[in-house]
């Protein structure tokens, strides 16, 4: 029997909107406010209701994963979870429309059975993580930011570093808040952050030493990914055997390293 893994990007967009919709607040910028846990108009909510309207990319995005049927009935719906992230019509500083008369639990609804088709279609992929562990993800984040603090100019261009270390202090952020916006997102980034020192890797004329680190935190990285994605505890074994799927990843760093 599949069971849904509560962690896509639809069951965490559902719960804030439920949030806010429940909230009480007399103004969709409160309700919006108390949601997020941070104040109206400040940058850390600007941050936060950016990343809300990233679990709505995401949910579009997994949504054209489902088979032809279910995908054309579900998309009906976006452009109203849309609006609920959104209000374009609506003044949020308005006391005379609360946020329960602007998210219907139908729409509500509607976007938690998708998040449960998700569930059911994608686990076990960044689309819906099984693992609930995030701390060997978060050692990895804060060890790559120490890798690319130990390289000189001459080892990586400042910019790509600056990048990089952008990147990656954001998916730490992602993962201190994975309460609020979930397993899914932070997968996500970190999928992205796997392509981003998969291209850099091409570029870096490091030391030995700091060559042969590189690899092996590119290989560590992957495969805290792959354990949070699958709560596979075999990829574990790997990692620690050097064997199955983390010797095809090192083989592939070597590849594209042009070793």
């Amino acid at each position: 029997m599949v069971t849904s893994t509560e962690n896509t990007a639809a069951h965490n967009l559902h719960t804030i909107l439920s949030q806010v919709r429940d909230s009480g607040g007399r103004t969709y910028a409160a309700a919006w406010a108390e949601a997020l846990d941070a104040p109206w108009e400040s940058l850390e909510f600007s941050r936060r209701h950016s990343e809300v309207a990233n679990l709505l990319l995401l949910t579009m995005q997994q949504i054209g994963a489902m088979p032809d049927r279910a995908r054309s009935r579900t998309e009906r719906y976006v452009p109203g979870w849309w609006a609920a992230v959104m209000q374009p019509l609506t003044n949020w500083q308005d006391n005379g429309r609360p946020p329960a008369t602007l998210i219907s639990q139908d729409r509500l609804d509607h976007l938690e059975a998708t998040a449960e088709l998700i569930s059911a279609r994608l686990g076990g992929t960044d689309a819906a993580p099984r693992g609930g562990d995030l701390s060997q993800l978060s050692g990895q984040c804060r060890e790559w930011l120490e890798i690319l603090g130990s390289l000189d100019e001459a080892e990586i261009s400042p910019a790509l570093r600056a990048q990089l270390i952008s990147q990656i202090q954001h998916l730490i952020w992602l993962i201190d808040h994975a309460d609020l916006f979930g397993g899914a997102r932070v997968a996500q980034e970190a999928s992205s952050v796997i392509g981003s020192l998969a291209q850099a890797s091409s570029t870096l004329t490091t030391q030995p030493e700091n060559t042969s680190r590189w690899k092996k935190g590119f290989v560590a990285f992957m495969t805290a990914c792959t354990i949070f994605n699958q709560a596979a505890t075999t990829v574990q074994d790997s990692l620690e055997a050097g064997t199955g799927l983390v010797k095809e990843i090192a083989s592939t760093v070597e590849d594209i390293r042009g070793e």
